[in-house]
């Protein structure tokens, strides 16, 4: 549908047009996707509708729950706007150097007992090069694929082809790697690699014969044009998830200064997300509880079908128990083990 055809026509028959094209699993075009930053409140609960189909279409009544332990925090040389374990910032960010096997056992362990079903190992610093760490995570891994039921994760940044097929051996499902933000948007928020950098990547998991996990941070100066510009990228790279992170501005970052996105907003976020990717894992994770408050609820009727649970990188999340109770009330199923063991 044309931009003239869509404001002719009735807007409720327009967006079910654009349901009606996530439905068959194709995802909205770029210029469809645009006019959903027109859509007044009311017109947005109407949406809503829309995507909770989309949502239950592909992924029925689940709710997969991710869980993340920091395993190696602080003192990085990558500088990022948004990230207060950049060393270019001065913040109360933790710096530790990372865990060792039993710790991140344990911490996996932790997590699968109050409900998740997956677990991600993140790592500061630009890339996992170091041969004693890299050995460090493969046990670590060996021993969570023997001792848990979980789905394995990591983020451990511009990781080469060669190191990311080692730790597939070991067992690794899943490797999690954020663009962070639009191309046209990027050197806004990075200063010291590129946005191809960042693609490199992910096409290196891909090429390991590990599925990736992408996505990026929403509220970080960027335009709604842009939101919809990394949502079509991220589809063109045909990953496997989508973890939708929201700007909580850190004391002593660069975006300390930013102010929360609006709930409202975020919520139109999820659902352009959805729209363009409706067949994709999507999580609501970082910023979770800031931007939505007391209506974190409708995270699931705007399209998400995943939260990441516990706490995050640097900052505290809320009970896992609390998740638990909200996804359940919502007659939603908690996903409490792996699909993949």
């Amino acid at each position: 549908m044309t931009e003239s055809v869509a404001q002719e026509a009735p807007r409720t028959l327009w967006i079910d047009t654009l349901i009606n094209k996530a439905l068959e699993g194709e995802g909205i075009s770029r210029q469809e996707a645009l006019e959903l930053e027109t859509l007044t409140a009311a017109e947005l609960e109407f949406l809503f509708d829309g995507t909770r189909r989309v949502r239950e279409k592909f992924h029925g009544r689940d709710v997969k729950i991710c869980s993340i332990v920091n395993a190696k925090s602080g003192r990085c040389p990558e500088v990022c706007g948004f990230c207060s374990q950049s060393s270019a910032f001065e913040t109360d960010s933790p710096e530790y150097p990372l865990m060792d096997v039993d710790a991140i056992v344990a911490s996996a362990k932790e997590a699968e007992a109050f409900g998740s079903n997956e677990f991600s190992i993140v790592t500061s610093g630009t890339a996992m090069t170091d041969r004693t760490e890299l050995d460090t995570l493969k046990q670590a891994i060996r021993r969570i694929k023997a001792e848990t039921k979980l789905e394995t994760c990591c983020s451990l940044g511009l990781m080469s082809t060669e190191h990311l097929k080692e730790l597939k051996e070991a067992g690794l499902d899943r490797f999690h790697h954020n663009l962070e933000t639009a191309a046209s948007h990027f050197d806004q928020v990075v200063s010291t690699h590129s946005y191809n950098d960042e693609k490199r990547a992910v096409e290196n998991a891909k090429e390991a014969g590990i599925p990736v996990c992408v996505g990026g941070i929403f509220g970080m100066g960027e335009s709604f044009a842009q939101r919809v510009e990394l949502a079509v990228d991220i589809r063109e790279l045909e990953t496997a998830s989508f973890p939708v992170n929201f700007l909580k501005p850190q004391p002593g970052t660069a975006m300390e200064h930013l102010e929360l996105m609006p709930t409202l907003e975020g919520l139109r976020t999820i659902a352009l997300l959805r729209l363009v990717n409706p067949r994709l894992d999507m999580f609501v994770c970082g910023g979770r509880e800031e931007v939505f408050g007391n209506q974190q609820e409708k995270v699931f009727s705007a399209g998400a079908n995943g939260i990441l649970g516990g706490n995050y990188l640097t900052t505290k999340g809320q009970d896992p128990k609390r998740d638990i109770e909200m996804i359940e009330s919502l007659g939603l199923t908690p996903v409490l083990e792996s699909t993949t063991k």
